[in-house]
């Protein structure tokens, strides 16, 4: 779970967060722990049911896919928001008006809102798929899972590709509990329910539907099943080894090898493929950030081997951006930025509200174009929030000139060759 603040009008991840610990055991709360515990432990046994892990086939779990993600906030103002704007916005219902909502009384629901609300959303792979039947009954099995009686609004959004449902959560139940959904129940059992839902609604997944999923898998832009035969058989070197592969899984890796090549993640040299140094994080990142390999594709200053998810491990870094994305369309206000680096290296910086960069009390929206510094505060979580401020080019030259840094935009801000950077870039 992502824990956030909410600001003027926008998350932001929270570096003040404590998880809250209610004091004493609840029995019952306890015995659904033991429940889960003793699921885990035979959680690979596989059998013919409809129920976790059911009909298999092919070595594939054959239940409908449902993509499941969930976000909280402790701001009453957010709570607002996302009930009276968000989930309800025009142009996301069916006949492009607005969203309806349903769930419990809403009378009641607004007379007991508190500021802790919890948001989730259910994206199933299928579009026959019935989003009220499916919320309904993800939220009945939510409550037989923690043993609250949530209070809760949802809605139906058809404004993207895939049709999906917002839920909110009321962060009090109708007994006045105060609602804390435990981890296991947000990584694992969340997007099992919702499978099983979406299962019991459509049958299986036929063999022709798996098979075909299986062959999207050889183009796809993420990281997939396929990838990770490719790793074994590399044996932990950049070269894969197909001596001992023949047939149809051999034809599946070649197809699978020309499409990471021309993604520039792997080189074929001397009578064999040759996977690019960090290929795996690059493919989970574009399958995170959709934007990943297309920014890479379009740096100004830096090579694309060099650029790599900014996570804040790398520490501070300095550069200018050259490019900022929203993450997810219209649908929040997640957004990318891309900054390439006076040390020659580009970074990309994912952050869960609009990107801001600050010059000592002032602060604006951040453009392309600006020189920035970008530091990182970690929480008491260990999570690492990136923060952005103005870097004026009199101190980035001082910076380049200590670290002897000789990239692109390094000569481009001491004024040298600045025409050859462009040139030798290939810049957009």
């Amino acid at each position: 779970m992502r824990h956030f603040l909410f600001e003027d009008k926008e998350y932001r991840i929270n570096p003040q967060f404590r998880r809250r610990r209610a004091s004493g055991q609840d029995p019952d709360r306890e015995l659904l722990r033991l429940l889960r515990t003793k699921w885990r432990s035979g959680k690979k046994r596989k059998s013919g049911g409809t129920g976790f892990f059911g009909a298999v086939r092919g070595g594939v779990d054959a239940r409908q896919k449902c993509v499941v993600k969930m976000q909280y906030s402790d701001s009453g103002e957010a709570h607002i928001v996302q009930l009276d704007d968000y989930l309800v916005r025009e142009g996301t219902d069916i006949d492009g008006g607005q969203a309806k909502l349903y769930g419990t009384d809403i009378d009641e629901y607004r007379k007991n809102m508190v500021d802790r609300n919890f948001r989730i959303f259910l994206s199933p792979q299928s579009k026959g798929i019935n989003l009220t039947d499916l919320a309904k009954r993800f939220m009945t099995k939510l409550e037989n899972s923690t043993g609250y009686k949530l209070l809760r609004q949802a809605a139906n959004h058809y404004n993207t590709a895939h049709p999906h449902a917002h839920l909110l959560i009321n962060g009090m139940d109708k007994t006045g509990k105060q609602v804390d959904i435990p981890k296991d129940i947000v990584k694992t059992f969340m997007r099992e329910y919702a499978r099983d839902i979406c299962t019991s609604q459509l049958g299986h997944r036929t063999k022709r539907e798996i098979e075909i999923e299986k062959e999207k898998e050889l183009t796809a832009t993420r990281h997939t099943g396929i990838d990770n035969r490719i790793k074994e058989l590399c044996g932990g070197t950049s070269r894969i080894n197909l001596a001992h592969v023949s047939g149809r899984e051999q034809q599946r890796l070649l197809t699978r090898l020309e499409h990471l090549k021309r993604m520039n993640l792997c080189a074929y040299k001397d009578g064999g493929y040759k996977m690019s140094s960090g290929w795996e994080e690059d493919l989970r990142a574009n399958g995170r950030y959709n934007t990943f390999l297309a920014a890479r594709s379009a740096l100004r200053y830096s090579g694309p081997e060099t650029m790599s998810l900014f996570s804040g491990k790398q520490g501070q870094i300095a550069g200018k951006v050259t490019k900022v994305y929203r993450a997810d369309g219209d649908t929040s206000d997640n957004h990318v930025v891309i900054l390439e680096g006076l040390d020659g290296k580009a970074y990309f910086v994912p952050l869960f509200r609009k990107p801001e960069v600050k010059d000592g009390q002032r602060k604006w929206e951040l453009r392309e174009g600006e020189m920035i510094t970008v530091k990182t505060y970690e929480s008491q979580k260990g999570r690492l929030t990136p923060f952005m401020f103005r870097l004026d080019h009199e101190r980035a030259r001082k910076e380049i000139r200590k670290n002897n840094y000789a990239g692109n935009l390094a000569l481009e801000v001491l004024g040298v060759s600045a025409g050859r950077t462009q040139n030798n870039t290939g810049a957009a």
